[in-house]
């Protein structure tokens, strides 16, 4: 699978956990401002995508034309926008989010369901500086270290949840919107997490100068 970096012009995380997301990707795209992020960073525009009522024109016109893709509409977020994009252009891609927070509680919320609309097109992760939230469709397999936090958070009803290496399993079980899942422990890797149907998102905490894999 293509490993693919989308950049949202929110809060990017620190300098030395965004080298190891870097090194891993093979395409780098930013969605409208985030380009400017990139360029900002001293980091390779691959693709451009969205409305650019925020990307100065001199920053597209120093693109070749081909990595600038103009998605005019007003419906969808422009991190939705780069997901579209990238799913339409690879198949199952792995996609790491950066730059998702920041001041406004309704663009990070946008955020999330936006890539709850694309989780079955692509293995989404939003990065930040001290967490990793996943999303995936009906089944997730992550390495994390023994002692990790790691939190459950259905979006409405998520039936048939089966967990392995967390310290309060689930077998089986149906959670709802609200706090049960929370703050679970890793006590074995990989922790791999399956239900039937619904969405879940998943959140797994960072330790100290942790850096991000692939």
């Amino acid at each position: 699978m293509v490993r693919v970096l989308i950049v949202l012009n929110g809060q990017p995380p620190r300098w030395e956990l965004l080298e190891s997301v870097v090194a891993g990707a093979e395409v780098l795209i930013g969605a409208d401002a985030g380009a400017v992020r990139l360029r900002e960073a001293g980091l390779r525009i691959d693709y451009v995508v969205g409305d650019f009522d925020s990307v100065p024109a001199e920053l597209l016109q120093s693109l070749p034309a081909e990595s600038v893709v103009h998605d005019p509409g007003q419906d969808d977020t422009d991190l939705e926008k780069a997901l579209r994009f990238a799913v339409t252009r690879w198949n199952q891609p792995q996609i790491v989010v950066v730059g998702t927070t920041g001041d406004r509680i309704d663009h990070v919320l946008g955020n999330v369901c936006g890539a709850v609309r694309y989780a079955d097109k692509a293995f989404i992760r939003f990065v930040e500086d001290h967490s990793i939230t996943y999303f995936a469709h009906r089944q997730l397999r992550f390495d994390a270290p023994v002692g990790a936090t790691v939190s459950l958070l259905p979006l409405g009803e998520v039936e048939g949840i089966r967990t392995e290496g967390l310290k309060w399993a689930l077998h089986g079980e149906t959670l709802a919107l609200g706090t049960r899942g929370v703050s679970n422990v890793v006590e074995r890797s990989p922790v791999v997490i399956e239900w039937r149907s619904g969405h879940l998102v998943v959140v797994r905490l960072l330790g100290e100068g942790e850096m991000f894999t692939w």
